[in-house]
């Protein structure tokens, strides 16, 4: 049998024409970001930590848990545990259930991350159900 001819090398690629990113729509008043809000500030970390991440988040919503679910855990023992983060949790109801499951978790006291935990681990039992008071 013959022996087939050797592949031709592949041609180079041809350059990436570089693309200049959309400008900015406005600006951020940092100062005003982190003003508290009227009710106390739900923080994970240390005060001093160089790094403050403002988290915006509703307990219906399942992008939100699944943040909390998979990343969450991660950035608190590499960053938040180790005092490179601090993470500002600012409560954002999409709807009166995410409201009531805050105002659960406020009526936890000490235990409010532990019960948004929870209730974000458990959010396909009681947030997308026809009767959430069952």
């Amino acid at each position: 049998p013959a022996t087939p001819a050797p592949a031709e090398p592949a041609a180079p690629a041809a350059p990436v024409k570089a693309v200049e990113a959309p400008k900015a729509a406005g600006t951020v008043d940092v100062a005003k970001l982190m003003e508290p809000g009227p009710l106390p500030e739900m923080v994970l970390g240390k005060a001093d930590a160089p790094v403050t991440i403002v988290e915006y988040a509703s307990m219906t919503c399942p992008h939100c848990a699944h943040f909390h679910e998979t990343t969450l855990p991660a950035l608190t023992s590499k960053y938040i545990d180790t005092g490179k983060v601090r993470l500002v949790f600012r409560e954002f109801p999409f709807d009166p259930r995410a409201e009531g499951a805050f105002m659960l978790a406020r009526c936890s006291k000490d235990k409010y991350f532990q019960m948004v935990s929870v209730l974000f681990q458990q959010q396909q039992n009681w947030a997308a159900v026809d009767n959430a008071k069952d």
